[in-house]
Formats: C-alpha cells, sequence, structure tokens
C-alpha cells in the first residue's frame, strides 16, 4: 500500500513557538505508511511567529487579519491533494506513530470517517476531550447547571465529563486538537463551517460526518500531550467565555427548532450568567466574578445586531 498523504494543518494565533514544537515532528516526514505535508495559517499574530516559523515552514499561509479558526482551516483545505487531513493544535506535543495509528485505523475501518487519540496532561492523567453531540435536553441541562450539579444523572455536553475516557470506542466527538479526518468524505460534504470563529466549528464537522453516515473513534491505545488553554494557561478571559458562548448559541440555532432555541437563548442570557456567578463565588474563588459580566456583555450585544 502506497504511504497516504497527510496534510497537517495548524492555525497560529501569537504562539509561534509551541506551533513549531507542535509540527517538528512531522516536518519533511515519510514512511511507508504517511507522508505528511505540514501547513501553517497564521492569523495576523502579533508577536514573533512569523520570523519563527518563516525559517521551518515551507507552507505558511499569512492573513492580515484573524479570520477565525474555521476560515483559516477553509483557506488550507482548498488547495489540499492529500488523503487525510490532521487538525492539530499549537499547544500539543506528539509523534509521527500516533498519526501512522491513527491512518491505518481509517483505512482498515472504511465505515470511521475521523479518528483522534487519547490527550493526557502535564502529570500523564488522561484527559476529557470526548464529546457528545448536544441535544434540546442535554443543552436545558448545560444552561441551567443541572449537568454540571449532577453529572451522573443529567448527562452533560458537550464534553463527557460524566466518563473516565479509559476505553478506545465509537464517541459523537473527538477534540479538534490532534483530529484525523477522511479528506474524500469532506470533498463531499465540506469542511469548516465559518460561522463559527472559533470553537465548536469541530463538533459541527463530526456532526455532519454523523449525518452522512461515518462514524468517529477515539483510541486510547495512542496518546498526545495537550497542554489546553491554547498556551494560554486557561487564565480566565472574557472573550473567550464569549466565543464559547456564541459558538453553542450558533449550534442551537442551526440544528435545534426555532421554539427550541428561543428557550435556550432566553436561558443563556438570565439564568445562566447568574449560575456561573455563583459557582465561581464559591467554587474558583471568584476568579471569573469579572470575566463573566463582560462576556455576557459582549454576548447580549451580538444578540442585538441586526
Amino acid at each position: 500500500m502506497p504511504a497516504k498523504k497527510v496534510d497537517i494543518i495548524v492555525v497560529n494565533w501569537n504562539s509561534g513557538e509551541m506551533t513549531l514544537q507542535a509540527v517538528a515532528p512531522y516536518l519533511g516526514y515519510s514512511s511507508s505508511t504517511v507522508s505528511c505535508n505540514v501547513i501553517v495559517a497564521d492569523n495576523a499574530s502579533a508577536d514573533n511567529s512569523l520570523d519563527v516559523l518563516r525559517d521551518h515552514v515551507d507552507n505558511l499561509v499569512i492573513n492580515t487579519e484573524n479570520i477565525g479558526f474555521g476560515k483559516a482551516c477553509n483557506q488550507v483545505y482548498k488547495t489540499s491533494l492529500a488523503d487525510y487531513i490532521l487538525l492539530l493544535n499549537p499547544d500539543t506535543v506528539s509523534e509521527p506513530a500516533v498519526l501512522e495509528g491513527l491512518v491505518n485505523f481509517l483505512e482498515k475501518n472504511p465505515s470511521y470517517g475521523i479518528a483522534g487519540p487519547a490527550q493526557v496532561d502535564k502529570d500523564g492523567h488522561i484527559m476529557k476531550t470526548c464529546g457528545r453531540f448536544p441535544t434540546v435536553k442535554t443543552s436545558f441541562f448545560e444552561v441551567t447547571g443541572l449537568s454540571k450539579l449532577f453529572p451522573k444523572i443529567f448527562t452533560p455536553v458537550p464534553i463527557m465529563i460524566d466518563w473516565d475516557h479509559g476505553q478506545s470506542k465509537e464517541v459523537d466527538h473527538v477534540m479538534g486538537s490532534y483530529m484525523l479526518i477522511r479528506k474524500s468524505v469532506l470533498d463531499k460534504i465540506g469542511f469548516m463551517d465559518e460561522a463559527y470563529f472559533v470553537f465548536m466549528e469541530d463538533m459541527d464537522l463530526s456532526k455532519r460526518f454523523k449525518d452522512a453516515g461515518f462514524k468517529t473513534f477515539y483510541d486510547t491505545s495512542r496518546s498526545i500531550f495537550h497542554e489546553g488553554g491554547g498556551g494560554a494557561g486557561q487564565k480566565p478571559d472574557a472573550r473567550r467565555l464569549f466565543y464559547s458562548m456564541s459558538s453553542r448559541r450558533l449550534y442551537w440555532k442551526k440544528y435545534f427548532g426555532k421554539f427550541s432555541y428561543s428557550i435556550l437563548l432566553l436561558l443563556s442570557i438570565t439564568i445562566e450568567p447568574l449560575l456561573r456567578m455563583v459557582d465561581s463565588l464559591f467554587k474558583q474563588k471568584g476568579r471569573q466574578l469579572t470575566v463573566i459580566p463582560k462576556a455576557y456583555s459582549l454576548y447580549i450585544r451580538e444578540l442585538m445586531r441586526p
């Protein structure tokens, strides 16, 4: 079997050193299983990213503004002639053997369209990265805080925090920080929905794969390191929270009926912010008390736009 061509897409924004570390094992890598082509799309980084990357990455797409994750991915996809696409986060460390194993799995299992490995933190613990598709019911559990308080009773979304991630199995979704995707399916259903600026576009893609009849596999026999937070140490950030809520709302609007969407939207601007404030006050020592109002202010302003 000839080596399968894999285009490895990394979207960089002010993370040049981390991005270079993430892609280094794949630069010029070729074996009997895979032939790797690394493409980095830089979304108008204001740090020294371009200086760091230019000397090492041949395929560097330079944007003059931050166009968002999905749109940057689509830029690269339009010119891809590969058999597979690998989405790779800058804040990951991995080896080509992981990619080779996932490619072998998809080659042997044509009913699967997406595969991803286990992801571990700095202490070697498996992170909970797999997700389930939101439904109206589970989204209600989320915005009312029920799934956070009682995850064993009220099914949590999108991350499967109620499962230890210790077994390989079919799942709805593997996190886009290391997601191997069958390109022949992308050519039929399209790649990223650019309505999402950042967050949940990978979940949306998994949903469309499922709707097209293809499954997703989570493989614990292979693992990568994932720092999380895009290298920002997961500091409280109003704009990050805003983008998360905005993308979730777009998902509701796209897949739920108008009535259900309206109810969830109402709950998300009334009950949910109060619950977040209480949670921050009593469980997080007030870490997000200033962040939450700013994020919801951005969220409501977005809703008021014509």
